[in-house]
Parts: structure tokens; sequence; C-alpha cells
């Protein structure tokens, strides 16, 4: 089942990471998820080359924005939280 949360980009660790709720999760390249665009979801991937970026179905690569807030769709169970022991 999947579950809506929010990615943003954490400043202190520079990585992004996965809001479901009040809880953080641990995203990592080669991640998946659907991001929502103009009220579509699409598969993506996250990525980092100088730049975080996804790619999206057909190779389409978008840039992520360290301050922007992006709405996404997970399968929570594929994820870790950040106050878990690992």
């Amino acid at each position: 089942m999947k579950t809506e949360g929010i990615i943003i980009f954490d400043r202190e660790e520079k990585e992004w990471k996965l809001w479901v709720g009040h809880c953080d999760y641990w995203i990592q390249q080669g991640y998946s998820f659907e991001l929502l665009i103009r009220n579509q979801y699409f598969q993506a991937f996250l990525e980092k080359d100088l730049d975080w970026f996804i790619t999206l179905v057909d190779e389409v690569k978008l840039v992520l924005h360290i301050n922007e807030v992006y709405k996404v769709r997970v399968e929570l169970e594929n994820f870790i939280k950040v106050s878990d022991p690992i």
C-alpha cells in the first residue's frame, strides 16, 4: 500500500529525508518513489552526480532544489526510520 509524504533537504546532513506524518526516514541514491507533478504521480529514482536529481520514466532528469518540498507516494516498508537502530 502506498503512503503519501514529502521529501525535503536536510541542510545539516546534506541529504534528502522522507517525512511521513511526524516521522523522518532515510532516503538515498537509488531509492524509488512516486513524485507528484501537476496532480499526477510519476515513478522516480533519486540520484546524485554534482547535484541531487531524480530520473523519471524515459530517462527524464530533474534537478532537485534544496529549498523545495516535494510531495511523494512511497511503499513505506522499503524505508528505515531515522531514529531506528540499524
